[in-house]
C-alpha cells in the first residue's frame, strides 16, 4: 500500500534528484528507508548498552573528511559491496 504525500524541496535538490534517479518518489522512499534502518541500528546498540552520540557522529565524519578522497573505481566497488544491504 502506497499513501500520497507532498513535499517541498529546495531546487538544488529537486534538480539533483530529477537528473540523477529519475523516480523522485522511490529514492525519497530509499532515502527514508535508510533512515529507518539506521535509527533501528542505533536502538539495538543502545539496547547492547553502546550508544552512538552526535558527537561520535560528528567525530567520525571529521575523520574521514580528513582522509585522502578514493578512486571513482574504488567508490563503483564500495558502492556494490553496500547494494547487498537494500532491502528495496
Amino acid at each position: 500500500m502506497t499513501r500520497r504525500i507532498t513535499i517541498s524541496l529546495p531546487d538544488d535538490v529537486a534538480a539533483y534528484v530529477e537528473r540523477t534517479q529519475g523516480d523522485t518518489s522511490g529514492f525519497v522512499a530509499g532515502v527514508i528507508r535508510r533512515k529507518m534502518r539506521v535509527d533501528g541500528l542505533r536502538v539495538r546498540r543502545a539496547q547492547l548498552g553502546y550508544v552512538v552520540t552526535e558527537d561520535d557522529v560528528e567525530s567520525t565524519r571529521s575523520r574521514l573528511a580528513a582522509l585522502s578522497p578514493i578512486s571513482d573505481e574504488q567508490h563503483a566497488r564500495n558502492l556494490e559491496w553496500l547494494r547487498q544491504f537494500d532491502e528495496d
